[in-house]
């Protein structure tokens, strides 16, 4: 086959599995030294897909879990939520997610995660740059 868009491309470096590539700490530090909670599992970025624009993630936050509040000056991001009931920290605001909900984050807000319920909440977060971002803690 030939054509345009045909070309052979690398399966193992372009698609990968959360359960397969499993999940990690997130492992930031607060304004107080409070430690962030919550896991990540990176699926698509620069070291791991070639991505020059992007990056996505699954993240879990296990109950009684709280995602630092923190803001990116140099990149925005989503959360969709797949699970659970998140209380979710967007500027001055906080409200409680449900899944199905996507939410928009620009550059420069204020965000986190809270979990106060009895289930995981599982999300897909992504962010507008392949790696290195600035994370800002808020709290």
């Amino acid at each position: 086959m030939g054509g345009i868009g045909q070309e052979t491309v690398d399966l193992a470096r372009l698609v990968h599995n959360v359960h397969e590539q499993g999940f990690t700490a997130l492992d930031k530090v607060g304004l107080e030294g409070q430690r962030d909670q919550g896991l990540v599992s990176t699926l698509i970025s620069r070291d791991l897909s070639g991505s020059d624009d992007l990056c996505v993630s699954w993240g879990k936050i296990l109950p009684g879990q709280h995602h630092l509040c923190h803001h990116h000056p140099d990149a925005s991001e989503f959360y969709v939520v797949i699970s659970g009931t998140p209380m979710v920290h967007l500027g001055g605001t906080t409200y409680r997610a449900k899944p199905g909900d996507a939410i928009y984050i620009p550059r420069g807000t204020s965000h986190g995660l809270t979990n106060d319920g009895d289930e995981d909440v599982d999300l897909v977060v992504g962010v507008s740059k392949p790696a290195d971002w600035q994370f800002i803690p808020d709290e």
